[in-house]
């Protein structure tokens, strides 16, 4: 075991062995919703099972790790106990993410399986590789998909006019955080990083997650419906 990361539920591990055959690691961000994959694992103890379905959702979080990084990739291919660790493979046969955990009322699969997406796994085995942890940047804010903090207000009896139905209501900002420092204030919404929107919570962490303390990242986000942008430097 060369390091581990419990946020992510990851690790990396050396193998003392040559010539080992590898699978090629496809990019999840290009991954449409709707599109065929297959996930391996030994579900059971039934080695090398190969299961099929579509990409049933991206940038799922389920709040089943305290203080995680959740964005999982959400299929509908039968997904588990054994299949955690397993690869989830596109129609091209490139990694696109891990199996992680099921979703179910019984322990056994009844309809979705989780991922952890590629884009996070090589910035997590990178890092441990390079400095034997993670380094993690962070924003500095928590917050709650703009749908979700909408449909809480309706729930209240109010109306409530963002001027978007997307992006990602900021509840709270982390006195000296990295959004503190370039002016993010509680109230606004974040509706992209780095010119990529960000919609869900999930989208916004898996963007913050590839970056290192001391990166620069360019943060656009609306106040009163009026568009602004400020460039952050993240924090450990």
């Amino acid at each position: 075991i060369i390091g581990t990361d419990k946020q992510t539920d990851l690790a990396l591990i050396k193998v003392n062995a040559k010539n080992l055959p590898t699978l090629p690691i496809g990019n999840s961000d290009d991954l449409k919703v709707g599109e065929w994959v297959l996930a391996v694992g030994n579900p059971y103890n039934l080695n090398s099972t190969v299961t099929a379905g579509i990409v049933s959702a991206k940038a799922r979080g389920l709040g089943a790790t305290p203080n995680g990084i959740e964005s999982f990739i959400q299929t509908d291919a039968a997904i588990n106990p054994g299949n955690s660790g397993g690869a989830l493979v596109n129609a091209q046969g490139q990694l696109v993410g891990i199996n992680a955990m099921l979703y179910s009322q019984t322990g056994s699969y009844s309809g979705y399986g989780f991922a952890i997406p590629t884009s996070i796994m090589n910035k997590v085995v990178k890092d441990i590789r390079d400095f034997g942890f993670v380094q993690r940047a962070l924003l500095g804010i928590s917050g709650t998909d703009v749908s979700t903090y909408i449909d809480m207000q309706k729930e209240k009896g109010k109306d409530v006019d963002l001027g978007t139905v997307k992006g990602i209501y900021v509840n709270d900002v982390t006195t000296d955080g990295a959004a503190d420092e370039g002016g993010i204030q509680s109230g606004d919404v974040i509706i992209s990083i780095d010119g990529k929107n960000v919609e869900k919570f999930g989208q916004l962490q898996e963007a913050i997650v590839s970056h290192r303390p001391g990166d620069k990242v360019k943060v656009t986000y609306l106040r009163d419906k009026k568009q602004h942008s400020t460039t952050l430097t993240l924090r450990n």
